[in-house]
């Protein structure tokens, strides 16, 4: 037991902020970047520089997908690659995660000048989406996704609802594309339905024209044709 336990103390601990842990899709982070971040940490608190074989063997994926997400980290502006040497003259990767706490503190800065209460549901609400567009999707949302999706929050400023309603309508028509659901969008605030409750009810007024007059509604009248007999208008030929 006494072995157990110096063994499990010798493999050390990797300690991360919650704020990251809990708002990491916010920042624009995909699930595959955090665990290579994740990776990547337990080695530079050891003081060690990080062997990527190992790292792909941890994760159970190839070398060339962690080079991927290491790009895709730098390429974020969550981390910086330099080339330094090392005691043995030979050129090492250096890894620096200052820009991902630079966004840390980034979001700390916007988040302060709010009201705790209000932000809270706001955060909550933010959350469920990007949850619910995964389950839309069936999958994990890749970084492009995530940072289009902060943007029609932050910088288009549309209602959560309404993006769910975005989805919602993707999904029934089978297309699964952000794409799709960014023209859906604009469509939407080009004809000014900027509220969830505007789009239920012009969605309504689509269906209803789509399927025709609804049952018991008063149609215009079909005019009258008369009905011309040929043996009549003989006869009053012959008269």
């Amino acid at each position: 037991m006494a072995d157990l336990l110096s063994k499990y103390l010798a493999a050390g601990e990797t300690t991360v902020s919650n704020l990251l842990l809990h708002h990491y899709h916010e920042l624009g982070m995909s699930t595959g970047e955090l665990m290579v971040y994740l990776e990547l940490k337990s080695y530079l608190d050891a003081g060690q520089t990080p062997p990527l074989k190992a790292v792909a063997a941890h994760l159970g994926t190839e070398v060339s997908q962690v080079y991927d997400l290491i790009h895709s980290l730098t390429s974020h502006q969550f981390l910086t690659v330099t080339l330094k040497k090392n005691g043995a003259g030979q050129e090492a990767e250096e890894y620096d995660f200052a820009p991902l706490i630079a966004k840390l503190t980034h979001f700390l800065e916007r988040d302060q000048g709010s009201n705790a209460a209000s932000s809270a549901p706001a955060a909550d609400q933010k959350s469920q989406l990007f949850t619910q567009l995964e389950n839309g999707f069936g999958r994990l949302l890749n970084p492009m996704e995530i940072s289009l999706v902060n943007d029609w929050l932050d910088k288009d400023h549309y209602d959560p609802a309404i993006i769910e309603l975005a989805l919602r309508e993707a999904v029934l028509n089978g297309k699964f594309s952000f794409r799709y659901m960014d023209r859906i969008l604009l469509n939407w605030r080009r004809h000014q339905l900027t509220t969830p409750a505007a789009v239920e009810a012009d969605l309504r007024r689509f269906a209803e024209q789509k399927s025709g007059p609804a049952p018991g509604s008063s149609a215009a009248p079909t005019p009258k044709i008369p009905v011309f007999k040929l043996a009549d208008q003989v006869k009053k030929g012959n008269d």
